[in-house]
């Protein structure tokens, strides 16, 4: 049976404001460093921000995107990328969640962990919900020196309960 790569829990809170844009990470780990994905393409977007214990905040978002979060650790001095593959079974229920709150902040509702999936020296890792059932792959992009590991991605998307 797989194991989850890391094991401790994360006492982390990300959390949107719809109306200014911004997305903030309460209780940011400074092991780690966050980084914005666009939702749509599962690219990354700007580089990773090292977490502190005030928190981590990105500011001036895109209103025409929506944006997954990621965490690394072991980021090291270097400029780390990696790419999100959400598999076709996912579904994003963002808009309807968004639009209820009368534009007050919203905490993320999913995470999803990464687990070893024997294919880590090739730096793909899959994602998994809380029964370890691999939603999506995360792809490293930049292969050089001690390589970071990417530890969580919090997301609005869901698995596709369509068919119950």
């Amino acid at each position: 049976m797989e194991q989850n790569k890391f094991s401790n829990e994360t006492s982390e809170q990300v959390i949107i404001f719809p109306t200014d844009r911004r997305i903030k990470i309460n209780n940011s780990c400074p092991e780690r460093a966050y980084a914005l994905f666009d939702s749509e393409t599962g690219t990354q977007i700007g580089d990773f921000v090292k977490g502190t214990d005030e928190g981590v905040e990105f500011k001036g978002l895109d209103t025409n995107k929506y944006y997954d979060v990621g965490a690394i650790e072991n980021m090291g001095d270097g400029k780390p990328q990696f790419a999100i593959s959400w598999n076709m079974t996912m579904r994003d229920d963002r808009d309807a969640i968004l639009n209820d709150t009368d534009n007050s902040p919203v905490q993320y509702p999913c995470d999803y962990r990464i687990i070893d999936n024997q294919n880590n020296s090739k730096g793909i890792f899959d994602l998994v919900d809380n029964d370890n059932k691999t939603v999506g792959q995360v792809k490293e992009l930049t292969m050089a020196g001690d390589k970071p590991e990417f530890h969580i991605a919090w997301t609005f998307k869901m698995k596709d309960d369509s068919n119950k």
